[in-house]
């Protein structure tokens, strides 16, 4: 008998869904650099722009811890769906112990935005000033949605839902967009368009309603009972979250670690990690849930497996960095129309580097975590933070204590995962 393949998961992913990613994951990117740009027009003032760019880094630094669910979610589904085979028994019949990932993402993301609100009277006034703690529940609230967003979006991935998937990817942000933008030109605060940014994080609610694909992907059984999956959905966005910390709040350490005099000047530098990042990282968080599939279908092979996106990541991350080094400067300048955002053309090179050393750190991680070493996954990026940070404790310019701390962090980091996995690949040869 012929299964119908829209109900068999595919074995990574074809072209064509591959190009339906793409598509999601540019919509998303577009949706939300567009968001940016407009911010200034729909704010009133300066200060409001601030604040809701403040706001806005906030909301995007709590979805960041939630991607690690995500991630964690779609090893799970891929693992029993890889181990079932298309003609064998269901993801449920295998994990009869194993809570459903849906419902055990779900929880832990909302646990996790309960968290944010019930100490929004304490760290919202640090960050946003005016406005401070109602803003601060609103990420709250925007973290709460990103639980269901999260869960479903790695459902979908670890079951080969592509086509949902990239919908999903790509609508979220453009309602996002649509009503952050219709908001701000209805005359709304910066907290009416706060409230349009978190709640745009619930459009998989709607997709599960409507969604039969995304409704049996998130009933899929995890391989581990509650207990050991949910510590493993907390490493996965403790993990996430140093993540954030390095590609979201990295401002947040930089500010801590300069004088406020040497900080005021920062903005062109702080553009220049957005413009060195997007290249890369923006397209590997999109596939990340590609990436994660195609390590647990080839397990086997350890980190070897990596070696057919590595190709492809490197190369591409050199030849940003030589662009960047010959035209980035005036590039910087054209970009922001104002000659004082012109960065060194070695500092745009060593940014573009160290990006892709976060790349490669992101799949390195993919991997530790698509073979269950959840311990190494969290070490490796927690060891990327800390050397980043003490970096940033030396003497130096802002610019290259930057750069440096960007680039030695992953790198570290990296170290640390592979040692893992070249020590889980050793024993494992010993005892076959």
């Amino acid at each position: 008998m012929t299964q119908d393949p829209s109900t068999t998961p595919a074995a990574v992913i074809g072209r064509a869904d591959a190009r339906r990613v793409a598509v999601g994951s540019a919509v998303a990117a577009v949706s939300s650099t567009l968001v940016v740009l407009a911010a200034p027009r729909l704010s009133q003032t300066v200060a409001d722009n601030t604040i809701f760019l403040t706001f806005w880094s906030a909301l995007f630094a709590g979805l960041g811890v939630l991607t690690g669910i995500s991630v964690e979610t779609t090893r799970a589904v891929s693992a029993v769906t890889h181990r079932a085979g298309p003609d064998g028994p269901t993801g449920a019949a295998l994990s009869r112990t194993g809570p459903r990932v849906g419902v055990a993402g779900t929880a832990t993301g909302l646990a996790f935005a309960a968290v944010l609100a019930a100490a929004a009277p304490w760290w919202g006034p640090a960050v946003f000033g005016d406005h401070a703690v109602v803003l601060a529940l609103l990420v709250a609230l925007g973290c709460a949605g990103c639980a269901v967003h999260a869960s479903v979006t790695g459902a979908l991935a670890g079951a080969g839902r592509w086509p949902v998937y990239a919908r999903l990817v790509g609508g979220e942000s453009t309602v996002r967009l649509v009503l952050v933008v219709a908001l701000g030109l209805a005359g709304a605060s910066v907290v009416g368009r706060g409230a349009g940014a978190a709640v745009a994080a619930f459009t998989a609610v709607g997709f599960l309603l409507v969604s039969r694909q995304a409704r049996s992907a998130v009933q899929v059984r995890a391989d581990a009972p509650v207990r050991p999956y949910v510590g493993r959905l907390l490493a996965a966005a403790v993990a996430s979250g140093s993540s954030a910390v390095l590609v979201i709040g990295f401002p947040t350490l930089l500010a801590a670690t300069t004088d406020d005099a040497a900080y005021a000047h920062a903005a062109p530098l702080l553009l220049a990690l957005t413009l060195t990042r997007a290249p890369l990282m923006i397209p590997l968080n999109a596939f990340q849930g590609v990436a994660v599939t195609h390590f647990v279908r080839h397990s086997d092979r350890g980190p070897a497996a990596l070696w057919p996106i590595a190709r492809v990541v490197v190369p591409v991350g050199v030849l940003g960095a030589l662009a960047a080094w010959l035209v980035g400067p005036p590039l910087m300048e054209l970009i922001a129309g104002d000659p004082a955002y012109r960065v060194a053309g070695s500092v745009l090179a060593l940014l573009t580097l160290a990006a892709t050393g976060l790349a490669m750190l992101t799949l390195t991680g993919a991997v530790c975590q698509a073979l269950t070493r959840h311990g190494a996954f969290v070490g490796g990026w927690l060891t990327a933070v800390a050397v980043a940070l003490a970096l940033l404790l030396l003497p130096g310019g802002l610019e290259m204590r930057a750069a440096v701390a960007l680039l030695a962090g992953p790198v570290a980091g990296i170290v640390v995962h592979l040692a893992a996995l070249r020590g889980a690949a050793h024993r494992t040869g010993r005892t076959s």
